[in-house]
């Protein structure tokens, strides 16, 4: 693989991470005293909404294509190539999700006077499904990268475990206990993912031990 084929997927990784952990340091605070259509109202009227989650779609998105051009440049050890186009999958139909979370602003108003919102409740109803989706794709993406040599594979291996899992978890944990203050299971899930899309990107996941798919058919010379 050339220089410059690795250098895309890690330089689209890392802008992604960036641009994740700035939307999640914007991202407006809830109330968990309230209902969830309330903390809904309170969240999408806040000014940071906009900001916060237009990073987040750009983020998500990135890091859905960083994994996808990894996967096409067979980048990552044999041994992950089937776990890692099962995530770039995964995550691409969260980043549908994202983009009705983000549109979720245009029911605000909706939102605060108990009126009908399908924009906003389309996003609770694709997270219920799509955040248990890609967040157990993601870990046991995790769990293929820890068996691999290097310890730079295991140390993220563990924080795409802890991501994945706190990710899939968090909004059925929202349904199920309207009461208790998740924030810091979201927070948590958001900035391991944007630390797992940093620090893979930058560096590369290249250690000695570690052994390019063999599944590309290409000459080493074309590759």
């Amino acid at each position: 693989m050339t220089t410059t084929r690795l250098l895309r997927w890690r330089t689209i990784l890392v802008v992604g991470g960036l641009a994740t952990l700035a939307g999640g340091l914007l991202h407006p605070g809830a109330d968990a005293s309230g209902t969830l259509r309330e903390e809904l109202s309170t969240m999408t009227a806040a000014s940071t909404w906009v900001p916060s989650h237009t990073l987040i779609v750009l983020g998500t998105t990135l890091l859905t294509i960083g994994l996808w051009v990894a996967y096409r440049d067979h980048a990552w050890p044999a041994a992950i190539q089937r776990s890692l186009g099962v995530t770039a999958a995964a995550m691409s139909a969260y980043v549908v999700e994202t983009v009705f979370h983000l549109a979720s602003v245009v029911d605000s108003a909706a939102l605060a006077s108990g009126a009908p919102a399908p924009v906003a409740w389309t996003h609770v109803g694709l997270a219920l499904v799509l955040y248990p989706v890609s967040g157990l794709a993601f870990a046991w993406m995790g769990t293929r990268m820890v068996r691999e040599h290097g310890n730079t594979f295991r140390l993220f291996g563990v924080v795409a475990v802890v991501a994945g899992l706190l990710h899939a978890v968090s909004v059925p944990l929202t349904v199920l206990l309207p009461d208790a203050e998740l924030t810091p299971v979201f927070a948590t899930a958001g900035m391991l993912f944007a630390t797992w899309s940093i620090g893979v990107g930058a560096t590369g996941l290249r250690e000695r031990g570690s052994t390019p798919t063999s599944l590309d058919p290409r000459p080493a010379g074309a590759r």
